[in-house]
């Protein structure tokens, strides 16, 4: 089997949305490799974090090719719960000896931080997943004291999956409520909403992922009209 790879960022996307992609390929099987083709119903940015993930946990390899762990999770449906179970405990070897104590929320959040190199919201999310994957397995050792993290924001607001915010705590979105102006293209719109929140803070293999996509999105999302260029350069003369 393909060995995951636990020096990169872990998965910060949504358990769900692993479980329900082998769902649906248990009809067809899995793809020769999982790419944004693949992933049409996803935004561009959650097709990147879905694609990192799925290369964290070494379900496929670094060009996308299906690797043999994904194929069994998708034919082997019977034993996806203990095939999770072998997953996680090789992907989080240092959670999992956490989880046989009393440990706190705030142990696994240092871990997450200091061994896995993810803070901030992005580790709610990555701690999130890692719970569920956990409690989907049914036999990995999770600490009664283990719950999804509450961030704090630099206004000293807090915000926790699951919980609605408080009115005074809603925070102020542009019209149409997607945290980014209307009318932009959509891969644009999905990349930008990636952005840390005012007061929050984001690692630095975060910022290098999303700068390495801006501009590939930007030149799809805002093409450059080489006859615009040229009357731009004549109002300058």
């Amino acid at each position: 089997m393909e060995a995951s790879d636990t020096t990169s960022t872990p998965p910060y996307f949504a358990f769900k949305t692993l479980t329900n992609m082998l769902t649906q390929m248990e009809e067809h099987g899995p793809p020769n490799r999982v790419d944004r083709s693949f992933l049409t119903g996803m935004s561009g940015a959650g097709q990147t974090q879905f694609i990192h993930g799925l290369k964290s946990l070494g379900l496929i390899a670094d060009d996308g090719t299906v690797q043999p762990r994904l194929t069994n999770l998708v034919t082997a449906a019977d034993q996806r719960p203990a095939l999770f179970g072998q997953l996680v405990r090789e992907r989080y070897p240092e959670a999992v000896r956490l989880g046989n104590g009393n440990a706190t929320t705030g142990e696994l959040v240092d871990l997450f931080r200091d061994k896995y190199g993810v803070q901030g919201d992005t580790a709610r999310k990555a701690i999130a997943f890692y719970l569920a994957a956990a409690k989907y397995a049914g036999d990995v050792p999770l600490s009664p004291n283990f719950k999804t993290p509450t961030i704090r924001t630099g206004a000293g607001s807090s915000r926790r999956r699951g919980r609605p915010p408080k009115p005074d705590e809603t925070p102020k979105r542009t019209e149409g409520g997607s945290g980014v102006p209307e009318g932009l293209h959509p891969a644009l719109a999905g990349l930008l909403q990636t952005l840390p929140r005012m007061g929050e803070t984001w690692t630095g293999a975060e910022r290098a992922r999303f700068m390495a996509a801006f501009e590939p999105v930007l030149n799809i999302a805002a093409p450059v009209s080489d006859d615009g260029d040229a009357d731009d350069e004549e109002d300058y003369e």
